[in-house]
């Protein structure tokens, strides 16, 4: 869109001499079409900024949430809003976006935690340390960073790249499987142990997180399936700790402390809201 400047003052100018709004004198004429071309111009840049804005808008930063575990002894759950579940222990923290977007899922670790990523082969996940970016589809696995030089992943379920950022190299760790940092910035490989994916779950901390999604989190390593009858206490939001509980304590904790009814049907376990008086 192009604006004539020159065009638009003369036809101003031409239309203020009619009606005998300029002066007569030309010496006192000139500072008034002065002013007259200064508020022209200013005109024009303020409808050129408008139509730059509209069309070539600021692209906003993404707002970061960060859950931080400050509680000593326990393991922070929480669920992202993809569906994936953040394992964060003592002194842990997870940065993230409100929502991910329709391309990538990514976030900020420091600290240790453990991650059940669900799965979504159009949008990876990656989860960046200070030392490496790890890269996964649908997994689970525990990374331990503390520092540039400190670095350890162990893969339970899936396949995960990790590509250290100091080198550029890259190693694909499969389930069953551990690597860490050495100190010559390369990164070694060994058998992974069951104790490195349990320990998180044996003293879990819940913080305004839904009863629906606490639930997805116990089904993990309860042996009968626990569902809903309905949708009402499912999205409950609720705070609760478990320390070495077992599936079925967790589930008697709950009802009895937020005054829901469960009972075993067939091969499962039925959380129900209390009938109404």
């Amino acid at each position: 869109m192009s604006i004539d400047v020159n065009k638009a003052w003369d036809k101003l100018h031409a239309r203020l001499a009619d009606e005998q709004l300029l002066g007569r004198d030309g010496v006192k004429t000139m500072p008034f079409i002065a002013k007259m071309r200064w508020a022209a111009a200013i005109v024009v840049l303020c409808i050129c900024g408008g139509l730059v804005l509209l069309f070539f808008p600021n692209k906003k930063t993404e707002q970061l949430f960060t859950i931080h575990n400050n509680e000593a002894s326990n393991t922070l759950v929480s669920t992202l809003n993809d569906g994936s579940i953040v394992y964060l222990t003592t002194g842990a923290t997870l940065s993230y976006p409100k929502r991910f977007d329709s391309g990538i899922r990514q976030v900020t670790l420091q600290g240790e935690a453990l991650f059940d990523i669900r799965g979504d082969k159009d949008r990876p996940f990656l989860i960046e340390t200070e030392s490496t970016v790890v890269e996964v589809l649908g997994t689970t696995f525990s990374i331990k960073s503390n520092g540039r030089e400190s670095f350890e992943l162990s893969v339970q379920r899936g396949l995960v790249k990790t590509t250290l950022k100091a080198t550029n190299v890259q190693e694909l760790v499969e389930a069953g499987e551990t690597v860490r940092l050495k100190s010559n910035h390369q990164l070694q490989k060994e058998l992974s142990s069951d104790r490195q994916f349990t320990q998180y779950t044996e003293k879990m901390r819940f913080k305004d997180e839904r009863l629906d999604h606490i639930i997805h989190v116990i089904n993990k390593i309860s042996d009968k399936p626990i569902i809903f009858a309905d949708s009402l206490s499912a999205g409950m939001k609720i705070n609760v700790t478990f320390d070495n509980n077992t599936p079925t304590d967790m589930i008697e904790l709950i009802c009895q402390g937020f005054h829901l009814m469960h009972a075993v049907d067939g091969n499962h376990i039925v959380i129900a809201s209390p009938p109404a008086p």
